[in-house]
């Protein structure tokens, strides 16, 4: 670890954007899990991170993974329906629309419009390049927009 990058500064300033996407990938309900898994497991790997965008890759990264794992568990146990991350902003239609979205649409799309996240930042977080964040959201944003029109 270098002695450059703060870990508790760090939380402090980024449980709350971490714990809101959590939840747009797996609802309110389990967002604090998989965040603060998310920040345990970045502890753990304290000695790899050199600054805090290196910490900010390795823990969206790593939280979307966790939420997939909840997804996942979700399914196996028979609990199908993901609830609706609670989110005065939207209407109910874009969250209806929002949740028939792969999580991984509803990650991407999250990053890019409520975290206002350039594509360079949204591809350091997945470990892909620049041209697949872009080509990810523009499928994202025209799956939405499909998703949304079919519910009249």
């Amino acid at each position: 670890m270098h002695s450059d990058f703060d870990f508790d500064a760090y939380l402090r300033m980024s449980v709350g954007r971490l714990t809101a996407y959590c939840a747009a990938i797996v609802g309110s309900a389990d967002a604090e899990d998989a965040a603060q898994e998310a920040y345990l497991r970045l502890y753990a790997n304290l000695y790899r991170i050199t600054d805090a965008r290196a910490a900010t890759a390795f823990l969206y990264r790593t939280a979307y993974r966790l939420s997939i794992d909840i997804l996942r568990a979700r399914r196996r146990f028979r609990e199908i329906e993901t609830p609706a991350p609670q989110n005065d902003c939207l209407s109910d239609r874009m969250q209806n629309a929002l949740m028939k979205l792969k999580p991984l649409d509803r990650s991407v799309i999250y990053l890019r419009v409520v975290e206002e996240s350039g594509y360079d930042e949204i591809a350091a977080r997945f470990g892909k390049n620049e041209a697949w964040a872009r080509k990810r959201y523009s499928l994202a944003r025209k799956r939405l927009e499909a998703a949304y029109t079919e519910q009249h």
